[in-house]
Parts: structure tokens; C-alpha cells; sequence
């Protein structure tokens, strides 16, 4: 059956792309292809895979209703090919304006249906293709969703504040499955917090000018997991704090610092709930158009008195070939386990694009 679905989705991309190419117009969405391919070595291990192929269809509905689906092909523990719907949700950025078409005000709310990568903190709402780095924080990994992200299926309510800055306020109410995103008997990649049934989230997202080649944004954000859970215990409270400033040095240089801190209090099953705090600092130099450096810092604190706590630091260079396509490299110093060597190339093919963050 997965080979035939494989099969299906395949001839259909082949058959929008040829499409697409033709110059009669149609009614196709925007479709695009993004690869990740991913080397990676540790005393213990050596390993290459084609991460993932991502598949991208973007469309507007109307002119202010859009509609995003993005697909891919993913390599699993076993070996074998899997496919996985990553997103598909569609974005009403004026819902006023949709509901009442021949009223001419924007109240600035719009809203979120579908499913999509929950909005809790920068971070997770980033297709890897976005990331500056190979892998995500520990404390990422540990707190909001493993090593592919946080996703779940819902609405989510956004109202632009009538401020002199950028302030938004997000509100999402969504249902998240478990062990999401993998097959029949496997199970999480992490030992982390666990999503299950309903999950609420809030943000507040500002963003402030301080110079003309200066910018600062603040996030607030606090999320409630397993809402429906019969128990306290079953539930997950989590706080978390994002902060990003960019300075422009010129045209082809800018400086970029990102941080992110969580504190969550959540249990394992059958157990109390704990506190545990992590976070991670990013620095990111562009040097000009071709290449760019950081760092990472990654902290994850213990679960209440449990275990002990972790530490990671992280280097990065990368050759930007083109706006989609680049060349990664990083190493990872881990406090409590193996170091790590990997090597990273993400192309695109197509008018793919995500949300500006």
C-alpha cells in the first residue's frame, strides 16, 4: 500500500511540475521540491540519509485566504521510506474582511485552520530548511516535540494589535496524536514530554525598529498539553521566553543572536510532575553572500531531582550556493554523550516558501 501511495504522489508531482513549466495558464498551485540530505559521524557511528524530500503545494483561494500542504518522504530507523502529511492548513489573514466581503476596515484578526506546527517560540514553527543549524537544541528536542517539531490539528486565532509597534497576540486550541508522525509499533525518538488529545497555546509576538539596521523581537509564549487529562499530573504547563536581534553590517553582512528559554512541569507516566528549565543561545555571523558562521549553546536542566543535567555546544559554517541551496557543516560538543561530526546539504527546486518569522 505505501508503495502505491508512494507511486500515486510521485506521478502527480511529475505531472504539476511538467504543467507548471507550460506557459497556457492554469489553475495549479505553487509546487516545489526541497531535499535535505545529512551525513553525520560519532565514535560509535557512521551514518549518511536522505533525510527527508519535502513537497510543497501553495496556493491563494481568495486574496486573503491561502492555502499551504507540505508532504515528504521520510527515511526511518529501519531503513524504509515513509510518507507523512508535515502540514496542510489554510491562513485567513483579514477573517473579518472573508466573512463580510463589503466591509472595507481591517480589524487585523485572522486565523489558522488545519494542521501545522504549533506556535511556541520561533523555533518550532521552522521547516529544517529554515534552520541555521544541523539538528535542533537539546532542550527543544527534550520539551516541544523530539526532533522534528511540535504539530497538531486545529485553529488558531491571531488579532494585530493596534500598537505603534508589531504586537500580536496568537491563541490555538489544536489535537495532537500520539507517537504522531511515526508508523505502526515504533516508538518516539525521545525520552521527552509527550503530547496527547487537546493542547492549548498562547503567544505574544512584538517586534520593535531600534535603529534602521536594528531589530529586536520578544516572544511570550505558554502552552497547556493533554488538556483533557483526567489527572494534574497528566499535564503539561510550560512557560517559554524567545528573543532575537539583528544588526545589518552592510548589504551582505548582518549579525544575528536568537535565544530561547522554557521552564516546563510535566511527569512521566504513573509519575508526579516535575519542574525542568532549558533553553539554547544562538550567534550567527553572515560574512557576505556566499558564507556564514555560529555558534549554539544548548542547557537542559534535570526533571525535578532526577537525572543530571546536559550541556551542548555546537559550531557551524555555511556555503550558501543559493537562496535554496546550501552546503552545512557542524560539531557538536556534548556534555553526557558522544561528539558529533555532520555534514548537511538542503537545495530547492521551485517558488517554495514558508511563513516569515
Amino acid at each position: 500500500m505505501k508503495k502505491i501511495l508512494s507511486m500515486i504522489v510521485l506521478l502527480q508531482c511529475m505531472a504539476s511540475f511538467i504543467l507548471a513549466q507550460t506557459d497556457a495558464p492554469t489553475d495549479l498551485p505553487n509546487f516545489s521540491v526541497i531535499g535535505n540530505f545529512l551525513g553525520s559521524y560519532t565514535e560509535s557511528k557512521t551514518a549518511f540519509d536522505v533525510k527527508e524530500i519535502e513537497v510543497s503545494y501553495q496556493s491563494y483561494l481568495y486574496p486573503s485566504v491561502k492555502a499551504d500542504v507540505f508532504t515528504a518522504f521520510h527515511k526511518e530507523e529501519s531503513g524504509a521510506v515513509a510518507i507523512g502529511l508535515e502540514e496542510a492548513y489554510v491562513t485567513f489573514s483579514d477573517l473579518f474582511g472573508v466573512l463580510a466581503p463589503n466591509y472595507n476596515y481591517n480589524l487585523g484578526l485572522g486565523a489558522i485552520v488545519g494542521k501545522k506546527r504549533v506556535g511556541f517560540g520561533k523555533l518550532n514553527s521552522l521547516h529544517p530548511e529554515q534552520w541555521l543549524y544541523v539538528d535542533r537544541p537539546i532542550a527543544t528536542q527534550q520539551l516541544v516535540g523530539g526532533g522534528e517539531g511540535l504539530a497538531a490539528e486545529g485553529a488558531q486565532l491571531n488579532y494585530l494589535l493596534p500598537l505603534p509597534f508589531f504586537s500580536q497576540v496568537e491563541a490555538g486550541l489544536w489535537t495532537v496524536a500520539a507517537h504522531h508522525d511515526h508508523g505502526e509499533g515504533e516508538e518516539e525518538e525521545h525520552s521527552g514530554v509527550e503530547y496527547e488529545n487537546k493542547l492549548f497555546n498562547t503567544r505574544l509576538w512584538n517586534g520593535f525598529k531600534l535603529a534602521k539596521n536594528q531589530e529586536l523581537e520578544l516572544g511570550l509564549n505558554y502552552l497547556i498539553g493533554n488538556v483533557t487529562a483526567d489527572t494534574a499530573d497528566d499535564k503539561v504547563d510550560m512557560l517559554g521566553l524567545d528573543v532575537t536581534y539583528s544588526l545589518e553590517l552592510n548589504l551582505d553582512r548582518y549579525v544575528l543572536l536568537k535565544a530561547e528559554a522554557y521552564q516546563a512541569k510535566y511527569g512521566h507516566e504513573g509519575e508526579a510532575r516535575a519542574d525542568q528549565l532549558g533553553g539554547f543561545l544562538l550567534g550567527n555571523l553572515k560574512l557576505n553572500n556566499y558564507y556564514q558562521t555560529g555558534f549554539r549553546y544548548s542547557y537542559l536542566g534535570k526533571l525535578g531531582d532526577e537525572g543530571s543535567s546536559q550541556t551542548q555546544l555546537s559550531l557551524m559554517l555555511t556555503r550558501q550556493l543559493t537562496e535554496t541551496s546550501k552546503f552545512r557543516l557542524q560539531y557538536n560538543v556534548n556534555e553526557n554523550s558522544e561528539n558529533m561530526i555532520a555534514g548537511q546539504f538542503v537545495f530547492g527546486v521551485g517558488p517554495h516558501s514558508h511563513v516569515l518569522q
